[in-house]
């Protein structure tokens, strides 16, 4: 997998793209279930409710993308899925159909297996939706748009972006939304912690058959942050002063008071500083909030996985 979770999650998402539209893996299933070739006549048939230049642009596209092959043999078309069109029925089958149906209704379009996968895909088939999934996974708890902004979106792209992902992974049923605007927090539901199993392995699928995409498109934001900075003048070398003679350090008598030891700050204290810190960044980040009277914020609680990293 590539080294930085934004690259990874970006390798995912390309490979939603590539399995997710519509009637994709429904075709891969059919060549499956004829050992992995049938004539284009015949898969015609079997695809209910596509026409021929329906069928014919998603085979173009599939082909293009390494999921299928076509020859032409006795005059007709025969149509084979290849090593990738058939590992992506038997490795995402099993764990995308699995939480498909266990976190989404009836499929509306499609019957059986097939079609709860690509409902699931469907799904995940919009841009940084991998990528803020997994921010939020990562950061373990409730969080601020701005405090997963580095995580979920690449350097240059606006920040409004990470705003709407999360406001359609909330009607989704994968994000929960608590707070009041612009102090709005969000952390995944119990459907959207369940997608690990599934995102796992169509990053596995992908780390086979996909191509490590260039470095200039999984650049994070804190490397794109500087990439504009002037660069600084290293400092011209000083000659080497003479070492100064020790001063004496007085000691302290008994009479002297007792060095103040610094509190340290209340689990209230330490929510009210990530509140506004949040909120400065989001200003900056120009996200879309409205301008509400602030809540009080909750106390962090003192053991959170997220508040050690901090």
């Amino acid at each position: 997998m590539p080294s930085s979770p934004l690259a990874q999650a970006q390798r995912i998402q390309a490979a939603v793209s590539v399995l997710g539209p519509q009637d994709t893996i429904s075709l891969l299933r059919l060549l499956k279930l004829a050992d992995g070739t049938r004539p284009m006549s015949e898969l015609a048939e079997k695809s209910h409710g596509m026409t021929e230049a329906q069928l014919e642009r998603r085979l173009d596209a599939m082909e293009e993308n390494g999921l299928v092959t076509r020859r032409q043999e006795a005059g007709t078309t025969v149509v084979s899925s290849t090593r990738a069109g058939r590992e992506a029925v038997s490795y995402l089958q099993i764990p995308v159909t699995r939480w498909a149906s266990a976190h989404q209704g009836v499929p509306e379009y499609g019957t059986g297996p097939g079609a709860y996968t690509e409902q699931a895909l469907t799904t995940l088939n919009r841009a940084n939706t991998v990528a803020t999934i997994m921010a939020l996974a990562a950061y373990g708890e409730r969080a601020y748009p701005s405090e997963i902004l580095d995580d979920a979106l690449p350097a240059g792209m606006n920040p409004g972006n990470l705003y709407q992902r999360l406001q359609q992974l909330e009607a989704d049923g994968l994000v929960e939304r608590t707070g009041e605007p612009r102090y709005y927090m969000y952390e995944l539901t119990t459907a959207g912690k369940a997608l690990a199993d599934p995102l796992e392995a169509i990053g596995r699928w992908a780390q086979r058959h996909l191509p490590v995409p260039p470095r200039s498109e999984t650049t994070v934001r804190r490397a794109g942050a500087h990439n504009n900075a002037p660069a600084t003048p290293a400092p011209a070398a000083r000659p080497a002063a003479a070492k100064p003679a020790p001063v004496p350090v007085p000691v302290p008598s008994a009479r002297t008071a007792a060095p103040t030891v610094a509190q340290a700050p209340s689990p209230s204290q330490l929510a009210a500083t990530r509140a506004s810190a949040a909120s400065v960044r989001s200003t900056t980040a120009a996200l879309v909030f409205s301008h509400g009277a602030p809540p009080q914020p909750a106390p962090l609680i003192s053991n959170s996985t997220a508040a050690k990293r901090r």
